[in-house]
């Protein structure tokens, strides 16, 4: 059967791109408004930068990418290798215009992989560290992925005294 402009799965697919997008432009709303001497700043050791919390957000959207066009997970399979190589920042990722770069490049692949994965890869499962799962259920993972760490960089601009909301 032909699918059809509006179908269903059309709009699924559409919806999540649409969904991408707003939590891209939500991150880098609140990321604009991380001081230059703060985009380095951690409160604990462990604790990830602005930078370094924004550049995880962009990696793990080129991760999903990869996934959406059909090619095997990119990182380890094995779950904790796979979250220390999540740690990793990429290299040359060390400034505001650098990071927001890659996170525009990797949100623009992200949509153009989930337009070319069409609607007859949403009943396809994916595989990754964290098991087998339904590419429907990834699908939206990317727009919640930086919601996500966009509340991280709220916290963190709370602790410096920002108590404004950045929306």
């Amino acid at each position: 059967m032909l699918e059809t402009i509006a179908s269903p799965a059309r709009e699924a697919l559409d919806g999540a791109k649409s969904v991408t997008l707003s939590s891209r432009d939500l991150l880098l709303a609140t990321f604009s408004f991380i001081p230059d001497e703060k985009l380095n700043w951690s409160p604990s050791p462990t604790a990830r930068t602005p930078i370094q919390i924004a550049a995880h957000c962009a990696a793990a959207n080129a991760a999903f990418a990869t996934l959406f066009q059909g090619k095997p997970w990119p990182l380890s399979l094995n779950p904790a290798e796979a979250f220390e190589q999540m740690r990793v920042v990429p290299a040359g990722i060390n400034s505001r215009e650098s990071v927001v770069k890659l996170l525009e490049d990797t949100v623009a692949d992200v949509i153009a992989s989930l337009e070319i994965a069409g609607p007859e890869a949403l009943d396809t499962n994916l595989t990754t560290a964290f098991g087998e799962m339904p590419f429907r259920f990834w699908m939206t993972i990317p727009a919640d992925h930086m919601s996500g760490h966009t509340r991280q960089i709220d916290y963190l601009q709370t602790i410096w005294g920002d108590l404004i909301d950045h929306r």
